[in-house]
């Protein structure tokens, strides 16, 4: 049943990301992003974080368990990679800063063009082809489609001040998640991932990439108490990669071989499959965490306020 579903997948990540800009785009306001700008520690915060930590920590990872060359140039490649689509949705659900995610989302995509080559050629030197170029049309106009046309879409309903906006929000983000748990179930059950093929220190080094990387990039924001919400999008966006465009690009690179099994294609696309089941595992507490110390902050607000009445 199931066998078909990766022919497909690209196209269920195309309609949840519509239905989800479209739904959050309806509840933001121009102010959200100005308020960015405004203060723009945050996103500098993020976007280095994303950037220059996580490739390193990408390469000590690979020295610290002495990776194959296919997992460790796909490990690098997924570290090279801005945030993904389903980082909005773990980002509204706990509560997080959506336009943050959205602002690094689509700023660390345009950086993307110039970034990931450049990493590429310096962190996996020798396996990435000399007239390797980006896919910069595809990719811009994956973005200008998918991402910032039914954004802009969202936040006209919401300029306009449209009455049923939130209805409308509400059931574009319900039926965003009802395509997320299809695409879960397909992956799951199409059965293109067996960790158990590559032993337990292959799966172990990625899960341990993927907690280091969301880790790290929450750090200033602990250490400086900066805001909750800001944390959250960024921890999330460091964690939910653009692993759509991780797999564009191991296509370009590392194209199946007609001889058959290609050892180094083979462990760069495990690394992509297998890493989006564990983003996924590994960023859904952290958002149920942060949705539980929004829900903390709203109901001390009350008391905060009755007893500034009281004195």
């Amino acid at each position: 049943m199931f066998a078909n579903y990766p022919q497909y997948e690209y196209h269920f990540a195309q309609v949840q990301l519509i239905l989800f800009m479209l739904g959050m785009g309806a509840t933001l306001r121009l102010n959200d992003f100005t308020a960015i700008v405004r203060e723009p520690r945050y996103f500098a915060a993020g976007a280095a974080g994303q950037f220059l930590v996580t490739p390193l920590l990408a390469v000590l990872v690979n020295r610290w368990f002495d990776l194959s060359p296919g997992i460790a140039v796909g490990l690098i490649l997924v570290a090279a990679m801005p945030g993904g689509t389903l980082s909005k949705v773990f980002t509204y659900l706990g509560k997080g800063n959506i336009a943050l995610s959205i602002a690094l989302t689509g700023c660390g995509t345009l950086a993307a063009m110039v970034l990931v080559p450049l990493l590429l050629r310096t962190l996996a030197a020798g396996y990435v082809p000399a007239e390797f170029e980006m896919p910069v049309g595809r990719v811009m106009l994956d973005l200008a489609l998918y991402l910032l046309l039914p954004l802009c879409v969202g936040m006209l309903l919401s300029r306009l001040a449209v009455p049923w906006r939130f209805t409308f929000s509400k059931w574009c983000i319900r039926l965003g998640f009802v395509v997320v748990v299809v695409m879960v179930t397909g992956s799951l059950a199409s059965g293109r991932i067996r960790p158990a093929e590559l032993g337990w220190k292959v799966p172990l080094a990625i899960i341990l990439f993927c907690v280091l990387a969301q880790q790290a990039v929450m750090l200033p924001f602990r250490v400086l108490r900066w805001p909750r919400a800001d944390c959250l999008s960024v921890g999330v966006e460091a964690t939910m990669r653009n692993l759509n465009l991780a797999l564009l690009l191991k296509a370009l690179l590392f194209p199946v071989s007609e001889k058959g099994t290609d050892a180094l294609a083979d462990g760069v696309l495990f690394v992509i499959l297998f890493y989006a089941g564990v983003a996924m595992i590994v960023a859904l507490p952290l958002a149920l965490r942060f949705r539980r110390m929004a829900r903390r902050e709203e109901l001390a607000k009350p008391q905060a306020v009755a007893v500034a009445s009281d004195e």
